[in-house]
């Protein structure tokens, strides 16, 4: 009843109509977000057929003698539509690890999309993997904010949007990807030693590509930027992919006032708004800093889950 094939280039459109279509799929999986970083991993994406016609998608690339499906995304996992049935999704795991192993392959780690960017329930494949594999699981934890219970801010925010505002700092959307990206970077570098996942290039041309998916927004003083945050915006939900602050940003408390017009203009049209994980070292560590202040401007607990098995 099913057929593997492994996802080729000439299969684009077909590739991207089914993720357009998609109960759990989000501009992530188009390959023109996908296919930036095409040199940095060996893509190995497979795509389910069941009677010919194309059933199911799973992103993912190869390193070494492990599938993950996918180290360049945030989040990965079986892509379904609304016709996917329990039963398909547990026949589909026994053939991918199948033809995993076939390829030689030895080991698995599979990201799910969290269940706040599903257009309708999408867990089938939660269940078939429990059924299917002998499964490890990781967690790292987001911080969410549902349009439908909003939390009251701490005082500390509340206070540093104020002072941001008497200050004269101003909001604005703007496609100046590089005032921005110089302040992630030293701070990137100042706290953790390291660059951002990406180039200002890469950001760039991510966003000429998907532009109503990928938008900045920063904080100005007078004519500086002194902070910012690039948004990931799918249908139900806006991500924050990048935050950062300069030091007259962070006297200011330039980020309070930021998020104060952002989530509020978010929430007008997306049922949440997602800070990203706080937890570092495959969520067993827990940065309590950043995750308090998440939490202060009301933010609650997502998780993103990896599982892994062997094959």
């Amino acid at each position: 009843m099913f057929e593997i094939k492994r996802y080729s280039s000439e299969l684009v459109d077909d590739w991207n109509e089914f993720v357009a279509s998609s109960k759990n799929g989000t501009f992530l999986f188009d390959r023109r977000y996908m296919d930036y970083h095409a040199d940095r991993f060996i893509d190995h994406s497979l795509m389910i057929y069941r009677r010919g016609r194309l059933y199911a998608l799973l992103p993912g690339n190869v390193d070494g003698d492990t599938f993950y499906s996918h180290q360049g995304l945030t989040y990965g996992g079986l892509l379904m539509n609304d016709k996917t049935t329990a039963a398909d999704v547990v026949e589909i795991f026994k053939m991918v690890n199948a033809y995993l192993s076939a390829e030689g392959l030895k080991s698995v780690v599979y990201k799910p999309v969290p269940w706040i960017y599903h257009q309708q329930p999408s867990e089938e494949d939660l269940y078939a993997i429990i059924q299917v594999c002998d499964v490890r699981i990781t967690r790292g934890l987001s911080s969410a904010i549902s349009r439908e219970h909003l939390n009251e801010w701490y005082r500390i925010r509340k206070n540093g949007a104020q002072k941001a505002k008497k200050a004269g700092v101003r909001i604005e959307q703007t496609e100046d990807y590089h005032s921005f990206w110089q302040i992630l970077t030293n701070n990137l570098r100042e706290r953790y030693g390291l660059n951002p996942v990406h180039s200002v290039e890469e950001i760039e041309l991510l966003h000429h590509r998907l532009p109503e998916h990928i938008r900045l927004f920063v904080a100005k003083e007078g004519d500086q930027t002194i902070g910012g945050c690039v948004l990931y915006v799918t249908s139900r939900v806006v991500h924050s992919q990048y935050i950062a602050a300069s030091p007259r940003g962070r006297e200011l408390h330039a980020l309070d006032l930021l998020f104060e017009e952002v989530i509020a203009q978010s929430l007008k049209n997306h049922a949440y708004f997602d800070f990203g994980i706080s937890t570092e070292k495959q969520g067993t560590y827990l940065n309590q800093q950043l995750i308090y202040q998440k939490e202060g401007f009301g933010g609650r607990g997502i998780c993103y889950e990896w599982y892994k098995w062997t094959l």
